[in-house]
């Protein structure tokens, strides 16, 4: 399998941050504010609009920062809309991600896992669904760069083509940051049958069940390798937060 085409190494400009968003501040001006769950926010129409900031996260050394802001506005629909703010040293919080109400999936979120150790990398995992739908969610993880802007967008179908004899769904539960020094991306999910909502597993042929196992794998963006390793692999995350202070 070609490695450009299992994974993808984006340089974030975000035209649409210079041309739409030039003005946009983070919504933090406030000294502090609660923080909240950030992945799944939950909306029913007509409400009012909700502001969701989650914690904010620290780097290892604690001068890299960021935080997730969602925006959802029940009057229109359960439209969301989930920023990603980051600040480096001595400077202010800038938008480095965004995910915007799509048609196919008006709802999103977005939680940060945690930093590479002696780094400014950071691992995300986002959610877009549609509202009402059958349809799966779409999940994503993301490792981004603060000081760059660089995102490395592990492919995660990249999984299911090594099952592709079977009839497979799957979950990322986890994901890490590996020991070696490249950027190498270890993701966790748990693998099950796919099927229908009115069907069960028994109704898929046998030989084409994939059971219901956890697989970890490895995209490794220094090397260009996708593989499937131990479960055993440890996902090397460092996790600190401010959880109740909004710092400016």
């Amino acid at each position: 399998m070609p490695a450009s085409g299992a994974i993808r190494a984006i340089l974030l400009v975000l035209l649409s941050s210079v041309l739409r968003f030039a003005q946009q501040v983070p919504a933090n001006s406030a000294a502090s504010a609660p923080s909240q769950k950030t992945l799944f926010v939950h909306c029913q129409e007509k409400e009012k609009p909700k502001h969701v900031l989650s914690p904010v996260s620290l780097s290892e050394d604690e001068k890299w920062r960021a935080y997730v802001e969602v925006d959802v506005q029940g009057e229109l629909g359960c439209l969301y809309t989930t920023r990603l703010w980051v600040r480096r040293p001595n400077a202010s919080y800038r938008l480095v991600y965004l995910i915007s109400p799509k048609r196919t999936a008006v709802e999103n979120g977005m939680e940060i896992l945690g930093w590479a150790k002696h780094s400014s990398m950071f691992l995300v995992k986002t959610e877009e669904w549609q509202r009402g739908s059958d349809a799966p969610d779409r999940q994503r993880i993301l490792a981004i760069d603060a000081g760059t802007g660089m995102v490395y967008e592990p492919e995660l179908e990249a999984m299911i083509q090594a099952h592709k004899e079977k009839q497979c769904s799957f979950r990322v539960t986890d994901a890490g940051f590996g020991a070696d020094k490249s950027v190498n991306i270890l993701v966790r999910a748990q693998f099950s049958t796919a099927i229908d909502v009115d069907e069960t597993e028994e109704d898929v042929p046998p030989a084409k069940r994939c059971g219901n196992v956890e697989e970890t794998w490895s995209f490794n963006f220094g090397t260009g390798e996708i593989k499937r390793v131990a479960n055993t692999q440890r996902l090397q995350l460092v996790k600190k937060s401010l959880p109740d202070r909004r710092d400016n």
